[in-house]
Protein backbone atom coordinates (compact mmCIF):
# COMPACT_ATOMS: atom_id res chain seq x y z
CA UNK A 1 0.00 0.00 0.00
CA UNK A 2 1.64 3.16 -0.89
CA UNK A 3 0.40 6.68 0.69
CA UNK A 4 1.03 10.06 -0.93
CA UNK A 5 3.35 11.62 1.36
CA UNK A 6 1.80 14.68 3.06
CA UNK A 7 -1.52 13.95 2.09
CA UNK A 8 -2.73 11.65 5.06
CA UNK A 9 -3.12 12.56 8.80
CA UNK A 10 -1.55 9.78 11.66
CA UNK A 11 -4.86 8.49 12.71
CA UNK A 12 -6.11 7.41 8.72
CA UNK A 13 -2.43 5.77 8.74
CA UNK A 14 -2.95 4.22 12.04
CA UNK A 15 -6.45 3.09 11.50
CA UNK A 16 -5.21 1.33 8.27
CA UNK A 17 -2.67 -0.33 10.16
CA UNK A 18 -4.87 -1.28 12.70
CA UNK A 19 -7.24 -2.36 10.23
CA UNK A 20 -4.89 -4.44 8.48
CA UNK A 21 -3.36 -6.31 11.50
CA UNK A 22 -7.28 -7.50 12.57
CA UNK A 23 -7.39 -8.74 9.40
CA UNK A 24 -4.34 -11.22 9.11
CA UNK A 25 -5.22 -12.35 13.47
CA UNK A 26 -9.02 -12.05 13.12
CA UNK A 27 -9.13 -9.82 16.26
CA UNK A 28 -11.78 -6.97 16.48
CA UNK A 29 -9.35 -3.73 17.89
CA UNK A 30 -9.97 -3.01 21.16
CA UNK A 31 -11.14 -6.94 22.27
CA UNK A 32 -9.64 -9.00 24.40
CA UNK A 33 -7.57 -11.82 23.06
CA UNK A 34 -8.08 -14.47 25.73
CA UNK A 35 -5.65 -17.35 26.11
CA UNK A 36 -7.18 -20.98 25.74
CA UNK A 37 -8.66 -23.22 28.75
CA UNK A 38 -5.96 -24.21 31.06
CA UNK A 39 -2.86 -21.84 29.32
CA UNK A 40 -1.13 -18.91 31.18
CA UNK A 41 -3.67 -16.39 31.19
CA UNK A 42 -2.12 -13.96 29.23
CA UNK A 43 -4.32 -11.04 27.80
CA UNK A 44 -3.76 -8.48 25.61
CA UNK A 45 -5.50 -5.78 24.07
CA UNK A 46 -5.34 -4.57 20.38
CA UNK A 47 -5.39 -0.61 19.82
CA UNK A 48 -8.62 0.62 19.01
CA UNK A 49 -9.02 2.67 15.77
CA UNK A 50 -10.25 5.84 17.18
CA UNK A 51 -6.45 6.95 17.67
CA UNK A 52 -6.51 8.62 21.70
CA UNK A 53 -4.42 11.40 22.42
CA UNK A 54 -1.11 10.60 23.88
CA UNK A 55 -1.63 12.53 27.38
CA UNK A 56 1.22 14.77 28.39
CA UNK A 57 2.22 15.26 31.58
CA UNK A 58 0.44 17.97 33.68
CA UNK A 59 2.20 21.07 35.00
CA UNK A 60 1.30 22.67 37.33
CA UNK A 61 2.28 26.92 36.63
CA UNK A 62 1.94 26.91 40.85
CA UNK A 63 5.06 25.15 42.58
CA UNK A 64 4.69 24.49 46.46
CA UNK A 65 6.87 25.76 48.88
CA UNK A 66 9.37 23.37 50.66
CA UNK A 67 11.32 24.08 54.05
CA UNK A 68 13.46 21.83 55.84
CA UNK A 69 13.33 21.28 58.19
CA UNK A 70 10.08 21.89 60.21
CA UNK A 71 10.69 23.04 62.98
CA UNK A 72 13.96 24.58 64.14
CA UNK A 73 16.08 25.76 67.84
CA UNK A 74 17.41 28.72 68.25
CA UNK A 75 19.47 29.70 70.57
CA UNK A 76 18.51 33.06 72.32
CA UNK A 77 20.68 35.24 71.82
CA UNK A 78 21.87 33.66 68.33
CA UNK A 79 20.48 32.77 64.95
CA UNK A 80 19.91 29.12 63.16
CA UNK A 81 19.31 28.21 59.40
CA UNK A 82 16.19 26.78 57.18
CA UNK A 83 16.08 25.84 54.59
CA UNK A 84 13.62 26.67 51.57
CA UNK A 85 13.14 25.43 47.99
CA UNK A 86 10.36 25.18 45.37
CA UNK A 87 8.38 21.78 44.50
CA UNK A 88 8.48 22.11 40.65
CA UNK A 89 9.64 24.50 37.92
CA UNK A 90 8.09 27.66 37.93
CA UNK A 91 6.48 28.69 34.62
CA UNK A 92 7.51 32.41 34.78
CA UNK A 93 10.69 33.83 35.39
CA UNK A 94 11.71 34.42 39.20
CA UNK A 95 9.74 33.67 42.03
CA UNK A 96 10.28 35.47 45.52
CA UNK A 97 9.09 33.51 48.47
CA UNK A 98 8.18 35.78 51.81
CA UNK A 99 8.29 34.45 55.65
CA UNK A 100 6.54 36.13 57.90
CA UNK A 101 5.54 34.96 61.97
CA UNK A 102 1.99 33.85 61.95
CA UNK A 103 1.90 33.89 65.80
CA UNK A 104 4.03 32.83 68.82
CA UNK A 105 7.15 34.50 70.40
CA UNK A 106 7.96 38.40 68.94
CA UNK A 107 11.87 37.56 70.03
CA UNK A 108 11.55 35.22 66.79
CA UNK A 109 12.52 36.97 63.58
CA UNK A 110 13.28 35.87 60.33
CA UNK A 111 16.21 37.02 57.66
CA UNK A 112 15.40 38.55 53.78
CA UNK A 113 13.27 37.21 51.28
CA UNK A 114 14.75 34.62 49.29
CA UNK A 115 14.54 34.91 44.89
CA UNK A 116 14.21 31.69 42.65
CA UNK A 117 15.20 31.86 39.23
CA UNK A 118 13.37 29.43 37.17
CA UNK A 119 16.25 27.14 36.30
CA UNK A 120 17.45 26.83 39.75
CA UNK A 121 14.57 25.89 41.49
CA UNK A 122 15.46 23.10 43.27
CA UNK A 123 18.21 24.43 44.62
CA UNK A 124 17.73 24.66 48.18
CA UNK A 125 18.42 28.04 49.94
CA UNK A 126 19.15 29.37 54.03
CA UNK A 127 16.89 31.77 55.41
CA UNK A 128 18.14 32.71 58.74
CA UNK A 129 16.03 32.40 61.85
CA UNK A 130 17.29 34.72 64.64
CA UNK A 131 16.18 34.68 68.73
CA UNK A 132 16.43 37.59 70.63
CA UNK A 133 17.91 38.06 74.17
CA UNK A 134 15.00 38.75 76.44
CA UNK A 135 14.76 39.18 80.11
CA UNK A 136 12.54 35.61 80.46
CA UNK A 137 13.18 32.37 81.25
CA UNK A 138 10.92 30.75 79.18
CA UNK A 139 11.60 28.88 75.88
CA UNK A 140 9.09 30.75 73.25
CA UNK A 141 8.20 29.10 70.23
CA UNK A 142 6.61 30.33 66.72
CA UNK A 143 4.68 29.73 63.77
CA UNK A 144 6.23 31.14 60.22
CA UNK A 145 5.44 30.99 56.99
CA UNK A 146 6.87 31.01 53.98
CA UNK A 147 4.79 31.72 50.72
CA UNK A 148 5.32 32.68 46.82
CA UNK A 149 4.34 36.39 47.09
CA UNK A 150 3.45 36.71 43.30
CA UNK A 151 0.53 33.43 44.12
CA UNK A 152 -1.14 34.98 47.34
CA UNK A 153 -2.60 31.75 49.21
CA UNK A 154 -1.16 29.20 47.17
CA UNK A 155 2.06 27.00 47.60
CA UNK A 156 2.46 27.93 51.46
CA UNK A 157 4.56 26.15 54.03
CA UNK A 158 4.28 26.12 57.67
CA UNK A 159 7.07 25.47 60.15
CA UNK A 160 8.05 26.12 63.22
CA UNK A 161 10.94 27.82 65.36
CA UNK A 162 11.56 27.27 69.39
CA UNK A 163 13.74 29.89 71.39
CA UNK A 164 16.65 27.93 73.08
CA UNK A 165 16.61 29.96 76.30
CA UNK A 166 19.89 30.93 78.05
CA UNK A 167 18.53 32.77 81.04
CA UNK A 168 18.56 31.39 84.28
CA UNK A 169 15.35 30.46 85.96
CA UNK A 170 15.21 32.74 88.84
CA UNK A 171 15.34 30.70 92.34
CA UNK A 172 11.88 30.15 94.56
CA UNK A 173 12.80 31.47 97.78
CA UNK A 174 14.01 28.59 100.27
CA UNK A 175 11.41 27.98 102.76
CA UNK A 176 12.84 29.42 106.31
CA UNK A 177 12.96 26.57 109.31
CA UNK A 178 10.47 26.56 111.71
Amino acid sequence: MRFPHGRLRRSVVLASVVATASAVTGLVPGTADAAPRGSAGVVRLLPSSVPTPTPTPSVSATPSVMVTPAQVVVPEGGSALIYVRLSQRPSYGWVTVDSQRLSGDSDLSIGPRLLFPADRYSEWQSLLVFAEEDDDATDGTATFESKISQLPGSGVAVWSAIELDNDAPTPSPAPSPS
